[in-house]
Formats: structure tokens, sequence, C-alpha cells
């Protein structure tokens, strides 16, 4: 008899999990209170936008067994249709830039400016349920996926973790290219490296811009994590090539000396390197090997060793492969001089996108083969 019942519980799990799209989290014993959603993302594509719910809660930092392992898992529910998907989501509350729908009736709406969606809408359904309906054009195909976020440490010991809902919509008929996330580094208030009257932040930006148009005439589709001036959290960057499911995450600097550093001595180092991470869910060290050839090859500047920064945030909270490209020198006259002219900060995005193309290119035919840090 209990073997009957059990059966019954599954297909009635599975009935509703094809009639709703339903999904109720195992580990939902865990949380002390309402998961919260403080923020959504928006990401529009040239072949699909992306909207990504991120629902949070916090836990002493003893309460999950293995906090490496453990995962949100937030229940939702799926209404599909022609021209309009909606997500359900229960057992949360609105936080954060999101405060508006924490009243009951609360809403919040946006026109979208993309090629797939139209306007989002949110609701505070209540009780402590919020209504999320993605309005597009019919035809197009809407997904829904879940993506964890690295889990960070509060000061006061507890645990943060944070898993996104996230619904893509893509245009029915045509084939998905693979998608390229351009960091460029710094950004703000924060200049990055300085040095002959140069800011990192600008160059990091300058080249991101033109690597990206490479890209696309190559027919990736590319997401910038800036497109000015603006300051960009770290998790952040690292968020947009784990809810797009990039094929890389390129993160662009140039690079500086210690501050404690003399002056004079900052001036003698010069040169190329790039950052990886072995320790990465899908490590990199084959791109990073083509890109340091790429671009040493390209602008002739001294090549340095290879770095495993797996510490690095940008490098250990992104699940697809991810580089740091450090393209030059800024303390030392002769690499300054030669980034700050356009001509080598285009070859630098020549250099960035051939070595990103050939990666992926070949990865699929085993290791690829460089010069590496040799």
């Amino acid at each position: 008899m209990a073997g009957f019942k059990r059966f019954l519980w599954l297909m009635l799990l599975v009935a509703e999990s094809i009639t709703l799209a339903a999904f109720i989290s195992p580990n939902h014993v865990l949380a002390a209170a309402l998961y919260t959603v403080p923020e959504i993302k928006l990401f529009t594509l040239r072949q699909k936008d992306v909207i990504a719910v991120a629902v949070e809660e916090r836990l002493a930092g003893t309460a999950p067994d293995d906090p490496l392992a453990y995962m949100l898992e937030p229940r939702y529910r799926i209404i599909p249709g022609d021209t309009k998907t909606e997500v359900v989501l229960a057992n949360v509350a609105a936080t954060g830039v999101l405060q508006e729908l924490a009243i009951p009736g609360g809403r919040l709406s946006m026109s979208v400016k993309g090629g797939c969606l139209q306007k989002i809408e949110l609701e505070n359904t209540g009780p402590d349920q919020i209504r999320l309906i993605a309005r597009h054009s019919a035809g197009e195909q809407a997904k829904i996926t879940l993506v964890k976020r690295k889990r960070y440490l509060n000061p006061d010991n507890t645990i943060t973790f944070r898993t996104y809902i996230v619904l893509s919509v893509s245009k029915a008929a045509e084939p998905a290219p693979r998608i390229i996330v351009l960091d460029p580094g710094h950004g703000g208030d924060d200049p990055g490296a300085t040095g002959n009257y140069l800011y990192e932040k600008d160059l990091n930006l300058d080249i991101s811009l033109l690597a990206r148009e490479l890209f696309l005439q190559k027919g990736y589709d590319v997401y910038l994590t800036r497109m000015d001036d603006s300051p960009v959290e770290l998790l952040d960057r690292a968020d947009a090539a784990n809810i797009l499911g990039a094929a890389a995450f390129i993160s662009v600097h140039n690079n500086s000396m210690p501050a404690d550093m003399p002056e004079p001595a900052q001036r003698l180092y010069k040169g190329t390197t790039v950052l990886f991470n072995s320790a990465a869910m899908r490590p990199a060290k084959d791109l990073a090997v083509l890109m340091c050839d790429e671009l040493v090859g390209t602008l002739r500047t001294h090549k340095y060793p290879l770095q495993d920064r797996p510490k690095l945030v940008v490098l250990n909270a992104t699940w697809v492969p991810a580089v740091l490209a450090e393209v030059a020198m800024l303390p030392n006259p002769q690499d300054a001089k030669m980034i700050s002219q356009r001509v080598y900060r285009l070859q630098a995005a020549e250099a960035i996108v051939n070595a990103t193309d050939k990666y992926l290119s070949f990865r699929a035919a085993g290791p690829v083969k460089g010069k590496g840090d040799r």
C-alpha cells in the first residue's frame, strides 16, 4: 500500500510539472523565512532577450550541511501563452529596487526595446506571491532555466545564496549564435591602473567596444558588462556570463605594478599576460594560451608567463570558460605610448577575437596548442 501511495504521489507531481511547469524546491526546508526577490536583470541580444529574476535567502553559516553544494531552488510555475509567458513565484517577498511590489497589489512594468520582448510586468498577487508577465511576439520560443550565483559570506557570518530564474525568449525560426560576454574592467569611481596620463578603465572599454564589433561581424552575439563609464559589481559581471550561458567570458584589462613599488622600478616592467583559473568548473587555460600568443604576436609586446588566479571573483564565480587579459603595462612608457593609440587598441581587439574564435573552433577536437607560458 505504501508503494502504491508513493507511485500515486509521483504521478501527481509529474502531472503538475507538465500542466503548470511547476518546480518545488527539495531544499526549501532549510529556509527560515520567505525568500527575497531583490532585483531582476534584463539582457537584450540580437537573437534573444533574457530576464533573470534574483531569488535570495540568507542562512547561518552552519545551516546547510554542505554550503558548497547547496543551491537555493525557488518555487515557481509557468503559464505559457502565444504572446505572453507568465512565471508565478511562491514563498517570496520583494525587496531592494523592487520594494514597490512589497505591498499587496503592487505593480511594476517596463517596456523593452529588444528583438523579442515587448514589455515586462511584475505584480504582487499575494500572499507571498509575485507574478512576472513577459509579453512577446507570437511564435517566439520561451525557455526557463535556473542559474546559481556564487554564494557570499556576510559580515555577520551568515551566507547569502542566490539563484536566478532565467526566462529566455528567442526567435523561433533562427539558429542561436554563440554568445560572448566582454567585461571592460573597472569603471565609475574605479579608474583601474593609471600611468603616463592614461586611465585603464577608458582603454578597457574602448578595446571591448572594438572587439564587440569584430565578434558581431563573425556571427557571434555579444554582451558587454558595461557600455559606458559605469561601475559594475564583480559578481554582476560573472552573473552576465552565467545567465546567458556564454561560450566565453573575457575580462579586458591593462596592467600595473604594486603601488608600494618605487616608480623607477615600475617603469621597467612591461608586456602582456593572460589570467585563468585552473580550479574553475570549466577551466580556460587553452584560451589563455591562445590569447596571450595572439596579443604578443600582434602587438609585439613582451610576454609574461600566464597566471593561474583562482581567487579572482570574475574567474571563480563564472561557470563558463573565463579569462582575464592584461593587454599592456601602463607604467611602462613604451607600453603606454603603444596602447594610447587607437590603431593598437584595434589590433588588441583583433587578437582577442581571433584567439577566442580559434579556441571555440578547435575545442571539440581536444586541447588547443599554443606557445603558452613556456
